[in-house]
C-alpha cells in the first residue's frame, strides 16, 4: 500500500464521503453553465469553443464556493457523531436535506437562464425583496403562465435534481460498516489534524482562495470580459454575495474630478411656461422595434414611426437599467439604479428624493401616476406617494377586471383611453405619468386582435405585442386630441427599458441599452432628429428646462436643451458589477475603479476591438467623469443627499 494510501485510510470515512458528496456537484453546476450558454446562443454568439472552454474551468472557482456555502447545512450534519451509515439519520435524512439544498439551487440556476435574454444579468440578492413587493400579487399571477412556456425548463431542473440523486447514490454504494462513532481505527493525531485540515479547506473554499478579501462577483472580471462575466458567475454564488455585501462604497476621488460632475441645477432662464406634462413609458419599447429608428423597412410601430416624424426625437437614448423597476425612477425622479439592487428596493429607499411630481406640485400642478398593474406590484405606489404624486391610478382604481390580461394588469387598450379620461378630470396644469403594461412576457394580446397582430415567421413573440401596444397609443392620442388641454402639453414617449432581441447589436453591452426618447408638442417647432447622446435620467432636467423652471433642484441627469451642459451628454449603465459610460464615438468599461475596456462604438458596433491598452486621451476623461459620478452618485444616496 502507498504512503497516500495509507494517509487516505486514515482520514475518517465521513470526511472522505463528504468530500466526494461536495465534489460530484461541480457537474450538475457545469452542466447548468452549458444549458445557460446555449439557451443564451444569441446573447454569446461568436464565443469560440475554446474560451467556453476556458469559462468551465474558471467558473469552477465559483462553483466551489457556492456548493460549500448553500451546503453548510449538509456539511455540517454530515460531520455530527450520530449513526453509522446504516442508520436512518444518514441514509435518508442527510440525502433529503442534501436534495432539497442543492435543488433550490439549481431551480435559481435555470430561471436565470429563462431570464437573462430579458435582464442581461444573474440574479443578485435583491431577488428575495423583489419577490415579497406587491402582496406577491405579480409573482403569483405570473408563475402558472411561466411553467407552462418553459416547461422544458422545469424538465431540466427535474433532470438535474435526478442526476444528483443517482450520482449521491453511486457514492454512498461504496461505503462501508463505518461510523462516526464505531471506528476500525484509533483516533489519532494526524486523524483530528485531518478534522483540521477539512474543516480549513471548506472555508477556504467558501472565500474563494486564501486571498485577503472574501471572493465577490467583481472578481469574475479576471477570467472574462464584462460581457461574458455572467457566463463564468453562477446564480446561488451571485445572489449569496450580494445580498449581505454593502450596496454602496462611500468612495473618495480627487476634488478636481468631483467638479466634472454636478448634481444642482441651477434655475432656467426665461418664464416658466406652464404647459402641461405627460410621460408616456412603453414597457419594452426597445429602438430596434421602431422602424424610424431602426433604419430598416420594416416597422412594428406605425404610429410612433408617423409620431417622430412630428416630434423631437433623439437616435442615440439609451435606459439607465434593465428592469422596469430601475426605469420608472430614472424617468420620473432623474434617479437611476448604477448598484446591484434597483432603487426601489434598496436599503436607501427610505431617502428623501427630488422628482419631477414633487417639483411640479410645487409650482400648482396636479399629478397623477397611472399603472394598469396590480396595486403594490413592483413597489411603485409606495414610491409614487413618496416622490410626490398626489393620485395613483392602478387596476384597483380602474375596477373592471373584464380587461384584466390574466397576468399583470388592464390591457393597454383600455388602460389608455382611461388614462386620457382622468386627464381630461385634473386641475390644470398637470402632470401625468403612464407606465404600459402589454408589451410583456407572457406576450399575449386581446382575443379580437389574434389575427391582426400575428407573430410572423423569424419573429421573436413579442413583436405581435409591439404591434398592439402601438395602437393602443395611437388610439390614446386620438382620444387625446380632441380635449382642451391638448395643445398646450407636452408629451415625452419612452422606454422603462429594451425588451429581448435574436440580434447580436441589440444583445450587447451597448445596444442593450438602445430606446426611444422623443418630445412632442403639438404644433410647435419642437422637431427634428438629435444625434446627442441621452439617457432617462435626463428627461426630467430637459422637461424643467424647456419650461424654464426658475429654482434650483438635484437630479442626476442633465437637460439636452442647455448648451452649458454639453459636456454631460454621456449615458451611464450598471450591470455585473461593470460601470459603462457612453460619449459617442466612445464608450469606456470600468470595475473597482479600474478601466477594463475602451471601444470606438460607431467604427467597432460589437464592441470587439478593445483600445484599452492604447490608453487614449479619451480614457482619462472618460474615466475620470465616470469615477466623479460614482462618487456623487454613492456618497448622495448613501448620505441621503437627494435634494
Amino acid at each position: 500500500m502507498t504512503g497516500f494510501s495509507v494517509m487516505t485510510k486514515n482520514i475518517p470515512f465521513h470526511v472522505r464521503l463528504l468530500a466526494l458528496r461536495l465534489a460530484i456537484l461541480l457537474i450538475p453546476y457545469e452542466l447548468c453553465r452549458i444549458i445557460f450558454r446555449i439557451y443564451n446562443a444569441t446573447y454569446f454568439s461568436g464565443l469560440p469553443f475554446s474560451k467556453l472552454c476556458y469559462y468551465l474551468v474558471a467558473g469552477l472557482r465559483f462553483d466551489v464556493s457556492a456548493i460549500l456555502i448553500t451546503n453548510v447545512i449538509f456539511i455540517s450534519m454530515s460531520l455530527m457523531p450520530w449513526g453509522n451509515e446504516q442508520s436512518f439519520y444518514r441514509r435518508i435524512v442527510l440525502k433529503m436535506v442534501y436534495l432539497l439544498t442543492n435543488s433550490v439551487a439549481f431551480f435559481f440556476q435555470i430561471g436565470d437562464t429563462v431570464f437573462f435574454p430579458f435582464v442581461y444579468k444573474r440574479s443578485t440578492g435583491d431577488i428575495f425583496k423583489f419577490l415579497g413587493l406587491g402582496g406577491g400579487d405579480d409573482t403569483t399571477d405570473v408563475m402558472p403562465t411561466v411553467i407552462k412556456d418553459y416547461w422544458f425548463m422545469i424538465l431540466l431542473w427535474f433532470g438535474l435534481i435526478f442526476l444528483t440523486y443517482i450520482l449521491y447514490n453511486l457514492v454512498g454504494r461504496k461505503s462501508i460498516k463505518h461510523s462516526f462513532i464505531e471506528q476500525k481505527h484509533p483516533v489519532t493525531s494526524f486523524t483530528v489534524a485531518s478534522y483540521l485540515v477539512f474543516m480549513g479547506l471548506i472555508v477556504m473554499g467558501c472565500r474563494g482562495g486564501w486571498q485577503l478579501e472574501t471572493m465577490s462577483t467583481e472578481d469574475a472580471i479576471a477570467y472574462a470580459s464584462p460581457h461574458d462575466i455572467p457566463l463564468v458567475m453562477n446564480s446561488p454564488f451571485s445572489i449569496i454575495t450580494t445580498y449581505y455585501r454593502p450596496v454602496l462604497e462611500d468612495i473618495k476621488v480627487e476634488p478636481e474630478k468631483v467638479k466634472a460632475y454636478s448634481t444642482t441645477h441651477s434655475p432656467s432662464k426665461g418664464n416658466f411656461k406652464k404647459l402641461n406634462v405627460v410621460t408616456i413609458i412603453m414597457e419594452s419599447m426597445s429602438k430596434e422595434y421602431i422602424g424610424a429608428l431602426n433604419n430598416r423597412h420594416k416597422t412594428h410601430t406605425p404610429f410612433l414611426d408617423s409620431l417622430i416624424s412630428q416630434s423631437l426625437v433623439f437616435d442615440n437614448a439609451f435606459s439607465d437599467g434593465k428592469k422596469s423597476i430601475e426605469g420608472i425612477p430614472a424617468v420620473t425622479a432623474s434617479l437611476p439604479s448604477w448598484m446591484n439592487t434597483a432603487f426601489i428596493t434598496s436599503p436607501y429607499t427610505s431617502d428623501n428624493f427630488t422628482s419631477l411630481a414633487s417639483i411640479l406640485a410645487s409650482q400648482g400642478y396636479t399629478t397623477a401616476f397611472f399603472h394598469g398593474g396590480h396595486n403594490g406590484s413592483m413597489g411603485f405606489d409606495k414610491f409614487c406617494e413618496k416622490g410626490g404624486f398626489r393620485y395613483y391610478y392602478g387596476m384597483k382604481e380602474y375596477n373592471n377586471n373584464a380587461d384584466y390580461d390574466g397576468t399583470w394588469g388592464i390591457w393597454d387598450e383600455q388602460f389608455f383611453q382611461y388614462f386620457a379620461k382622468c386627464l381630461d378630470t385634473l386641475h390644470r396644469p398637470f402632470y401625468g405619468a403612464i407606465f404600459s403594461i402589454s408589451s410583456h412576457h407572457p406576450f399575449s394580446i386581446p382575443k379580437k386582435y389574434k389575427s391582426r397582430f400575428v407573430q410572423k415567421k423569424g419573429e421573436i413573440p413579442i413583436m405581435k405585442c409591439i404591434e398592439y401596444s402601438d395602437l393602443s397609443l395611437k388610439e390614446f392620442f386620438e382620444e387625446a386630441s380632441e380635449m382642451p388641454w391638448f395643445d398646450s402639453t407636452l408629451f415625452v414617449i419612452t422606454a422603462d427599458h429594451t425588451g429581448p432581441s435574436t440580434d447580436p447589436y441589440y444583445s450587447n453591452r451597448l445596444g442593450m441599452y438602445e430606446i426611444p426618447i422623443i418630445f412632442y408638442l403639438p404644433h410647435s417647432n419642437l422637431k427634428g432628429k438629435s444625434h446627442t447622446t441621452i439617457q432617462q435620467i435626463d428627461i426630467m432636467p430637459s422637461i424643467l428646462d424647456y419650461l424654464h423652471y426658475p429654482k434650483s433642484y438635484f437630479a442626476f441627469g442633465s437637460s439636452i436643451f442647455d448648451s452649458a451642459e454639453s459636456n454631460t451628454h454621456y449615458a451611464i449603465n450598471y450591470l455585473n458589477d461593470v460601470y459603462e459610460i457612453n460619449k459617442s464615438p466612445y464608450c469606456l468599461q470600468m470595475v473597482g475603479g479600474n478601466v477594463v475596456g475602451v471601444y470606438n462604438f460607431q467604427k467597432d458596433s460589437m464592441l470587439k476591438d478593445n483600445l484599452s491598452v492604447k490608453h487614449l486621451p479619451v480614457q482619462d476623461t472618460l474615466s475620470g467623469i465616470l469615477k466623479a459620478v460614482e462618487k456623487a452618485y454613492n456618497y448622495s444616496i448613501i448620505h441621503n443627499q437627494l435634494k
